[in-house]
């Protein structure tokens, strides 16, 4: 893997020719790069960005750490620090906690984000058919060709690819090339503090704590320490800049235990913060142009699964013979991750009467039938990605929601009941909108 970014300066040619460039050295990126060199193919990797401690994925569903592990990253082997999650734990506003495991088994990962990265590029120091231009920035994309300034932009690199592979995140360099603009909706904030996982009270599992102004999400990132993710509502954004507002508004959805371990944490340092959006994953490439991971589409994180889906458009795109096969193939299984990311958000937050009635539909469900945690998990955890069984699900739970409501129909008011109709009417007119947009 030449040109890696070692301590020695490296030297950088005028000209590359590869089978593929890729564009972002992100966890998407370098898992490209690895996934078309065990294919057979020469790679090229353009890395700009230095490492650094940014709030990104820290939690690979099974089908995303299965993914790495095919591809040969093993982070007990490469002595990354990690550990290992269960599943879930929900923690409603009001009721005990909802406990959902994998299906199987099965395990996640919990790393944090640039650790999984460096898992990733030790892996990738193997490879011989790739070449890593790293602390380089892309200056301008065509179909073909790629280029590059060299650190301190000393100089220029032409790279000369048959597929040219957007893996450069949100703002792309290479989506922009295809003519699309970026359109993300902005739907929230994140603060993340990083804690003494013993605080944590299912150690074992990815703890979402409801309740509060957004939901809380907390797992293990390794065996000591543990990540707590707060959403923060886009209209209180000064609480990022306050944690004192922040701890107060959030102190009545958190165990005490959390609560006081990201007090200590906030008066330790500055949180890592990122801003949430939602874009489509509508727009693969076209023309030996193709993108992947956020660079197709992104999604708010509480349901965890961008970087398993970015590693499936990884796999999926080296194995494919053009990039508009690997679109139709990835417009069928990509879309089920962020309808259930955004609908599970949408569903925790809504305060109207039909998502409460929806919301305490799921509890419901969730605590009575082993079925439903089992379809529940197979969905999460990215093994389950047709629309059709999506569907059945989502159906339902707003059966199930609308018996509740007709049961209560008398002790209640009329008005609430109204609104409570009205509500699943839309809930049902915004998902069958979203399951048939391709």
């Amino acid at each position: 893997m030449p040109h890696s970014g070692s301590d020695e300066q490296p030297v950088f040619p005028a000209r590359l020719d590869a089978d593929v460039a890729i564009v972002g050295g992100g966890p998407v990126g370098t898992a490209t790069a690895l996934a078309f060199s065990r294919a057979g193919a020469r790679a090229c990797l353009v890395d700009a960005r230095p490492q650094n401690h940014r709030l990104g994925g820290e939690w690979l569903h099974p089908t995303g750490a299965g993914i790495l592990a095919d591809l040969g990253v093993d982070f007990a082997r490469d002595e990354i620090p990690h550990a290992s999650g269960r599943g879930f734990a929900i923690f409603p506003k009001d009721g005990d906690p909802i406990v959902l495991p994998y299906v199987g088994g099965e395990r996640a990962v919990g790393c944090q984000h640039h650790l999984i990265v460096e898992a990733i590029q030790k892996r990738l120091a193997h490879e011989h058919n790739v070449t890593v231009l790293a602390g380089c920035r892309v200056t301008d994309v065509a179909r073909g060709r790629v280029t590059v300034a060299t650190p301190g932009r000393k100089g220029t690199v032409e790279v000369a690819a048959g597929l040219v592979v957007g893996a450069d995140g949100r703002q792309s360099v290479v989506r922009q090339t295809l003519g699309h603009s970026g359109g993300s909706q902005p739907v929230s904030y994140m603060l993340g503090v990083l804690i003494d996982a013993t605080a944590l009270p299912f150690i074992e599992f990815g703890n979402v704590f409801l309740g509060g102004p957004g939901p809380v999400l907390a797992f293990r990132v390794d065996e000591h320490q543990a990540r707590v993710c707060f959403d923060v509502p886009a209209d209180r954004v000064a609480w990022v800049r306050n944690p004192a507002d922040l701890l107060v508004a959030y102190q009545n959805a958190l165990p005490r235990s959390v609560h006081e371990a990201c007090a200590r944490a906030l008066a330790s340092g500055p949180p890592a913060v990122a801003a949430n959006q939602w874009l489509r994953r509508q727009q693969y490439g076209r023309n030996g142009m193709a993108l992947v991971g956020d660079a197709v589409g992104h999604c708010h994180p509480l349901c965890a699964v961008g970087m398993s889906v970015g590693f499936l458009d990884a796999v999926t795109l080296a194995k494919s013979r053009s990039v508009e096969e690997y679109a139709s193939v990835r417009r069928a299984g990509g879309r089920v991750p962020e309808l259930l990311s955004m609908g599970l958000y949408d569903l925790f937050v809504g305060a109207d009467a039909g998502s409460t009635e929806l919301r305490e539909a799921v509890y419901h469900t969730w605590r009575s039938s082993a079925a439903a945690r089992h379809d529940t998990m197979r969905l999460l955890a990215v093994r389950e990605t047709r629309r059709a069984a999506l569907s059945v699900t989502f159906a339902r739970l707003l059966v199930a929601a609308s018996r509740r409501v007709v049961t209560e129909v008398g002790r209640r008011p009329l008005a609430y009941t109204f609104g409570a109709v009205a509500g699943f009417a839309d809930w049902a007119g915004w998902f069958a909108r979203e399951a048939l947009t391709n």
